[in-house]
């Protein structure tokens, strides 16, 4: 009878700790499934980058937080090397990349995509003084772009490209700081790190448009390929602040216009 009970008991026990286990892990599930884990480079200014008190800040970072606000959820800014971008997100380290990226058919098919939230386009930059004033002068320079970006890709995709020496960097601004010091002949780069680098930098730079390289489609945010659920629930709340005017606002706010683009709910 003894023998019985104690076998009872320890039932009791592990039934108990079972449960404990099955409630726990559903709290952490549902603590992971209310965070939205953002993936961005975080010196990609004024999309994603840190100020002087080492604070993430940026368009996108003020756009992600009032889309999290309107969903009711946490958002969570995550650094990542933006050459593992797609390892990031397909791992589930980060639920989506957003921070300036640009659309093309090569992601559309890896990844799945909101709509275009913001308008760009691509260009050259040159430093102040420069004589040139075409893409066809550039060809046999120095040319400086993101590793990773779609500036990078398709450059070297492009006719153009060939003709041409490629130098990629971390960063954009690690290569506007070379193309300061002479270390590259042009930076190509969209027009929305661009503009705001030439004004935040006080820099008299002058700039060239691309001709046949890329054609911008603007910016959308990512998700792992058939992620449509969270994708929509994001467009949609993104949809929503935009209608309300608080795109508007943070546009004006770090671009000093409106980029914003009119996205609609799917």
């Amino acid at each position: 009878m003894k023998k019985l009970i104690g076998k009872i008991l320890v039932a009791i026990i592990i039934l108990a700790a079972v449960i404990g286990i099955m409630v726990l892990n559903k709290q952490d599930t549902t603590n992971e499934d209310n965070t939205l884990v953002v993936g961005l480079d975080d010196s990609f200014p004024p999309m994603g980058f840190r100020n002087e008190e080492n604070e993430i800040v940026g368009y996108d970072i003020d756009l992600a937080k009032a889309v999290a606000e309107k969903l009711g959820m946490e958002v969570k800014f995550q650094p990542i090397s933006w050459a593992s971008k797609e390892q990031e997100l397909n791992s589930g380290n980060i639920d989506c990349i957003w921070n300036g990226f640009a659309y093309n058919e090569e992601r559309a098919e890896t990844m799945t995509l909101t709509d275009s939230y913001i308008k760009g386009e691509n260009y050259f930059i040159l430093k102040s003084g420069s004589t040139l004033k075409s893409q066809e002068e550039l060809k046999g320079l120095k040319i400086g772009v993101q590793s990773g970006s779609i500036q990078a890709q398709d450059l070297e995709k492009s006719e153009f490209g060939k003709n041409v020496t490629i130098i990629e960097y971390g960063d954009n601004l690690s290569a506007f700081m070379d193309l300061e010091i002479g270390g590259i002949d042009a930076m190509f780069c969209s027009n929305i790190i661009g503009n705001y680098l030439i004004v935040s930098k006080e820099k008299d730079y002058n700039t060239v448009p691309s001709e046949g390289i890329t054609i911008s489609k603007g910016s959308v945010i990512a998700f792992k390929k058939g992620n449509t659920e969270l994708r929509d629930k994001v467009q949609n709340a993104l949809a929503k602040v935009t209608a309300e005017g608080t795109a508007e606002k943070v546009s004006e706010k770090w671009f000093g216009l409106n980029m914003a683009l009119d996205i609609k709910e799917r």
